[in-house]
């Protein structure tokens, strides 16, 4: 980071001009990317989380003289958001919790989970993909959408051109039928 991003604490720095502010943000923004990337492995979602972070840093303005305080204080921030977003992603899928910090050079690290949590989540991953490959065509896609890649309802409704009501209810009539797969019920596929 350059010393430019000190300017972004700075109480002037909606009056800089915009080509320079442009600048900080691309500062910002390859600082902040690869960890946050690392973390949830998704761009878009990972651009969202460096803009919120950046808006926050713009609005709270630490004080704060050195560039390495600066940092320590924009990782913090950063992480914040990005463990929001973790938690909201997390309501929709059923992952074991994934616990992480970051190492001294920026980068996502996680806390390594036992044997028992290794093994029970592989197992349920496998049991998943698998009764996903006996369900419609229609009905996987919904779910991969809305727990592999956190989509909402309305976005989903976007991307195959649906009502979002229509969307919900695919969405609980496939999740029924995965759910009583997972649960040994059986079932038909067109339920």
């Amino acid at each position: 980071m350059r010393d430019n991003l000190l300017l972004l604490l700075g109480p002037g720095f909606d009056g800089l001009n915009r080509s320079l502010q442009e600048e900080i943000y691309r500062e910002f923004y390859r600082f902040l990317y690869r960890p946050i990337y690392s973390m949830i492995n998704d761009h878009s979602a990972a651009e969202d989380i460096i803009q919120e972070s950046f808006l926050t840093a713009v609005s709270k303005r630490p004080s704060v003289e050195s560039d390495e305080h600066m940092k320590a204080w924009i990782k913090v921030v950063a992480k914040n958001h990005t463990i929001n977003h973790l938690r909201k992603r997390r309501k929709f899928r059923n992952d074991i919790s994934l616990e992480f910090h970051w190492d001294k050079g920026g980068q996502a690290a996680y806390a390594t989970p036992s044997f028992e949590q290794e093994v029970v989540a592989k197992s349920l991953e496998e049991q998943v993909s698998r009764h996903l490959l006996d369900m419609k065509p229609e009905q996987r896609t919904l779910i991969e959408l809305k727990w592999k890649q956190g989509m909402s309802y309305k976005e989903i409704a976007a991307e195959v051109q649906d009502t979002e009501s229509a969307v919900k209810h695919k969405l609980h009539r496939a999740r029924s039928y995965l759910r009583r797969m997972l649960n040994g019920e059986g079932g038909n596929r067109d339920e």
